[in-house]
């Protein structure tokens, strides 16, 4: 899948001034996306330019990212997110409210 490149990149202030009207493009998009797993504690969030183009734009938004170095750093570690040629890319999320249980079960997943 080809990259989010940084032309498509809104500054931080232009995206909060539209965020309102984007955010719910981007929740619709990763609605269609998400695959929960038995009780809900996982879920695959199977990434595509969309979602990988609203991360960026939430971690500039919310850590206030100008400087170009930063924001291309964003870029790069998103990217990576929708895989190579032939593959599908998908990030684990894991959703378990309890602190006490979160941490007993990350330690025991850590080597997974």
């Amino acid at each position: 899948m080809k990259p989010v490149l940084r032309s498509e990149i809104l500054d931080y202030v232009t995206y909060g001034e539209r965020r309102e009207q984007l955010r719910p493009l981007a929740m619709t998009a990763k609605a269609e996306r998400r695959v929960v797993l038995g009780d809900g504690t996982l879920t695959l969030l199977f990434e595509n330019r969309d979602t990988v183009r609203y991360q960026v734009q939430e971690m500039m938004r919310t850590e206030r990212i100008v400087r170009e170095a930063d924001i291309e750093h964003e870029l790069s570690t998103y990217n990576e997110l929708l895989g190579g040629p032939g593959e599908l890319g998908c990030t684990l999320l894991i959703g378990i409210d309890d602190e006490a249980e979160r941490a007993a079960k990350l330690a025991e997943w850590k080597d997974l």
